[in-house]
């Protein structure tokens, strides 16, 4: 797997430790008198995307929008499973991600869509983990993927 790229960025407390995942949100108004606002929302950080917090240093800050402060950390762009065509789906090609379905209700929505994931977004296919044939619509030729953004 390639070296992945990490990110410093400041998150609460509750969240700084190895292996807690987000989906950055962007800045809240809060933020804007804050004087490590551009830690926080590092612009290498894009909303909606999923992130793994891979270290946590020791920095504490005091945080208007944290309850108990914030804690400078290393994140990184966490895999996504998603479920994908069967044509896309090979591994280590690059693929413009379309849900395969847009029902709310459906029990398989969150593989169609899940936390992180960008339609149209850019995504390359790390592993194939198999054939998805649970889908609630009865939609064919469907396969469970892991995938990771392409680097901007």
């Amino acid at each position: 797997m390639d070296k992945e790229e990490t990110i410093v960025t400041i998150v609460g407390s509750v969240l700084a430790h190895e292996g807690a995942e987000f989906v950055y949100a962007g800045k809240a108004a809060e933020c804007e008198s804050c004087k490590v606002a551009k830690v926080c929302h590092n612009a290498k950080l894009r909303e909606g995307k999923r992130y793994r917090v891979v270290s946590v240093r020791k920095t504490k800050h005091d945080c208007a929008v944290h309850e108990g402060g914030a804690k400078a950390v290393e994140v990184a762009e966490t895999i996504i499973t998603a479920v994908i065509p069967t044509s896309q789906a090979t591994r280590r090609t690059r693929i413009t991600y379309t849900p395969v379905c847009d029902d709310v209700f459906c029990k398989g929505y969150a593989f169609c869509h899940p936390d992180g994931l960008t339609e149209k977004g850019r995504y390359v296919v790390l592993e194939v983990l198999g054939p998805y044939s649970e889908c609630p619509k009865g939609t064919k030729n469907l396969k469970l993927v892991e995938m990771r953004p392409v680097p901007t």
